[in-house]
């Protein structure tokens, strides 16, 4: 079991959640939330051996479409440029960004060799290559945009990756991470196991998957720490799915949360942020 906080070194901490026999801990050095689960710094069975039947394709294509077009529109507005997604799964984002700006330059690096084979024959993605991005040989200030689409809570050590891919950033290019907001997840988790307890198969704070848990404030120390400045937090499109089904009441709870979350946000001057999710762009000096 791992005690140790993975963002400062610290020993000191204490248990905020526990979910099925493994604790979730909170540093009291640098707030960081993480899972004493130990999971494999670089794993890549998280797709499985997966096959076109068994992926959720409700979840990882028709519930992104619109927060990846979002991301697009707001954030890929020069005429041309190069972006590399890390952890492309299989494939949709880049795909997305193909189709809504071929003058872009689309990489996807993924660990999962199913996922890789996946983009390639049924999505018809020449640019994804399997295996770790730090492996890649991409030249360094080369690069306009990176993407981390629900990645980083998954890795263990982050700080490695984070300044590699600063070192693959021009100058003024940003990193974009998509990560899961801690502290509403947590009263969502608490709230689940008050109305019917802990039980297998329920989705709570995903200890074995979800090593990093993060916040406005844990995230931004990491960005700060690997070299990047001036860290922005947006509210975008939600992803309209209820953990990858598809009832109508639950996808208008989850519209109807959006909404109201960014009309706050604004109107606290960008103070409070109550989103599942968290939406994160980072600039490189």
């Amino acid at each position: 079991m791992n005690t140790k906080c993975y963002l400062c070194g610290s020993l000191e901490n204490y248990v905020v959640f526990t979910e099925l026999g493994i604790p979730i801990l909170k540093c009291k050095t640098c707030t960081h939330v993480f899972s004493s689960y130990e999971q494999e710094e670089h794993y890549d069975g998280y797709w499985g051996d997966n096959s076109e039947e068994t992926y959720d394709l409700e979840w990882w294509d028709n519930a992104h479409r619109r927060v990846y077009q979002e991301f697009i529109d707001n954030f890929l507005t020069s005429p041309s440029g190069k972006i590399l997604d890390v952890g492309c799964g299989l494939g949709y984002f880049v795909k997305t960004v193909n189709s809504s700006k071929p003058s872009w330059e689309a990489i996807g690096y993924e660990m999962s060799k199913s996922a890789v084979e996946y983009a390639k024959t049924k999505n018809n993605l020449t640019n994804i290559h399997a295996g770790m991005v730090q492996e890649s040989g991409i030249l360094p200030a080369s690069i306009d945009v990176i993407t981390l689409w629900d990645v980083i809570e998954h890795i263990p050590k982050p700080q490695s990756l984070m300044n590699y891919l600063h070192s693959l950033l021009k100058p003024g290019g940003i990193l974009f991470v998509q990560t899961p907001n801690f502290p509403i997840q947590l009263i969502k988790a608490k709230l689940k196991v008050f109305k019917s307890g802990m039980k297998e198969g329920i989705h709570y704070l995903e200890a074995k998957d979800h090593i990093n848990d993060y916040s406005r404030k844990t995230l931004s120390k990491l960005a700060f720490d690997s070299g990047f400045q001036n860290p922005e937090y947006h509210i975008l499109y939600p992803i309209v799915s209820i953990s990858g089904g598809s009832g109508k009441l639950g996808k208008l709870g989850k519209i109807g949360f959006y909404k109201i979350t960014k009309i706050l946000y604004y109107l606290t001057f960008k103070t409070l942020f109550l989103n599942n999710t968290l939406f994160a762009i980072f600039k490189k000096r």
